[in-house]
């Protein structure tokens, strides 16, 4: 005669079961959403940096164009008037964001290479659209790896935009 369980056993059974369940799942999701950002890599990508790229370059040129301004205006003071101070912390910011975007857009571009900042404006051919590489499985995989890097960067970026208008607002305000 088989011996009885007690309750507590078909307890510990019902949990082992539902948490196996939970693991096998969540394993399942992860792998379905790791197998999508691959297959749409390409299309991804493209908008993903390209609108980086605009927006970037667009907060670094007006923050040229503020600091360049805030200057002109003061021009009677011998130092500069407080209100640089903060362009230009928003501004080496921004020059950072768009080093590290560089860094982790370099490997997508069409072989590898990248064109500098300064060759672009002495040239004049401002390009927006960065000429992205063929997707292969290896870019594929490192776009797997990097996507969040870029999310975050756009994150930075719009946060920067957010203190911009911010600091706009207070200014004409004022």
């Amino acid at each position: 005669m088989p011996a009885e369980l007690p309750p507590i056993s078909y307890a510990s059974v019902i949990v082992g079961f539902l948490g196996f369940a939970f693991t096998f799942f969540t394993f399942i999701r992860v792998f379905w959403v790791s197998m999508m950002t691959m297959w749409n890599a390409p299309k991804e990508l493209r908008q993903l940096l390209d609108n980086l790229r605009t927006e970037l370059f667009g907060e670094r040129a007006y923050f040229k164009n503020a600091i360049k301004q805030a200057r002109s205006k003061s021009r009677k003071s011998t130092r500069d008037p407080p209100d640089i101070m903060p362009l230009s912390i928003l501004s080496d910011s921004i020059k950072n964001m768009l080093s590290d975007f560089r860094t982790l857009e370099a490997p997508f571009l069409h072989n590898d290479e990248h064109t500098d900042d300064l060759d672009i404006e002495k040239s004049g051919k401002v390009s927006l659209r960065g000429d992205y590489g063929r997707m292969d499985i290896r870019r594929r995989l490192r776009w797997l790896h990097t996507k969040d890097d870029f999310m975050d960067i756009q994150n930075k970026v719009t946060r920067m935009q957010a203190r911009r208008i911010a600091y706009e607002t207070s200014d004409t305000l004022s």
